[in-house]
């Protein structure tokens, strides 16, 4: 019996458990460990191995039109309500770890990341058609990779509701980073103001 074991092991190629990703249309460089593979305008994540780890979704974000990435373990994703894009953050097990809750983001960098986040408040007065008059709002704010707000860097600004909807003239995120802790904001009088985070 052992023979014949041994004839069949030498006479067969062994099964094994490879993984093999065909019909790939991009694969990136590695960072921070894994890879953004694009398949079918969706983006999926493999390790080293070349296994599959985040598998494809639609949801991951391709920040300024390249690919997606990984910036201190958290990559950025969105969500569509009710015909508003809202941006929010994945680990590298694919679980949303920070809620899409933000109109404007930019992937992490050195422990930060820059977002817009949308307030809407009610007033006491009322329309013609004695509905309650709705005042939004937007902050633009440095966050933390537990969504923490780090710095408050500018607004309140109003916010035209419709054209979030309409994707015109939505609020743009107006901050970069100069050096790993100073944020320089550009303001609306084309001034700049900047910001040293604090560790």
């Amino acid at each position: 019996m052992k023979q014949l074991i041994l004839i069949l092991l030498t006479c067969f190629p062994l099964i094994t458990n490879a993984q093999v990703l065909s019909k790939i249309d991009k694969v990136t460089p590695f960072q921070e460990g894994l890879g953004a593979v694009e398949k079918n305008n969706s983006w999926g994540f493999i390790n080293s191995e070349g296994t599959l780890i985040i598998d494809y979704r639609k949801d991951v974000v391709a920040f300024s039109g390249e690919h997606p990435v990984f910036n201190n373990g958290l990559c950025l994703i969105q969500e569509v309500r009710d015909g508003i894009t809202f941006y929010g953050y994945i680990n590298k097990m694919g679980e949303k770890v920070i809620p899409t809750e933000y109109i404007a983001a930019t992937p992490f960098k050195n422990g930060y990341a820059r977002v817009i986040k949308y307030y809407k408040s009610k007033t006491n007065a009322t329309n013609a058609l004695g509905k309650t008059i709705v005042n939004y709002s937007y902050n633009e704010l440095v966050i933390d990779t537990k969504n923490k707000k780090v710095q408050h860097l500018r607004g309140p600004n109003t916010l035209l509701f419709k054209n979030l909807k309409s994707k015109q003239n939505q609020p743009n995120i107006a901050s970069q980073f100069i050096s790993d802790r100073l944020i320089a904001v550009k303001e609306k009088n084309g001034t700049y103001t900047i910001y040293k985070l604090d560790e």
